[in-house]
């Protein structure tokens, strides 16, 4: 049984010390670009951390794994701030998503 976007559980693991508020919108910003794949989507973990080197540019890493009806998708973005990365990977997946919905 293939489950549909809305009944997958987008997993979302925060860094320790990240706020937990990140979370919820990490899941709010993934549900909506997995809303309009048009596949069912299988699986879907999203991880922040951030990098501890000081001088990092863009310390924080996030990272999307997506089981789209047994093909995986991944995307990564760095950031500034964990909403900054969030917003900038929602980007990069529905453009991998894109990309993978003309490759059926």
């Amino acid at each position: 049984m293939s489950r549909t976007h809305d009944e997958v559980e987008v997993q979302v693991q925060l860094q320790e010390g990240m706020e937990p508020q990140v979370q919820r919108y990490a899941k709010k910003k993934v549900m909506a670009v997995l809303a309009h794949t048009g596949r069912p989507v299988l699986y879907a973990r999203v991880r922040l951390q951030r990098i501890a080197n000081p001088a990092a540019v863009r310390p924080v890493i996030a990272r999307a794994e997506i089981d789209l009806n047994g093909r995986p998708v991944h995307a990564e973005a760095s950031a500034d701030s964990p909403y900054e990365g969030v917003d900038l990977l929602r980007d990069r997946l529905q453009a991998r998503l894109e990309h993978h919905h003309g490759h059926r």
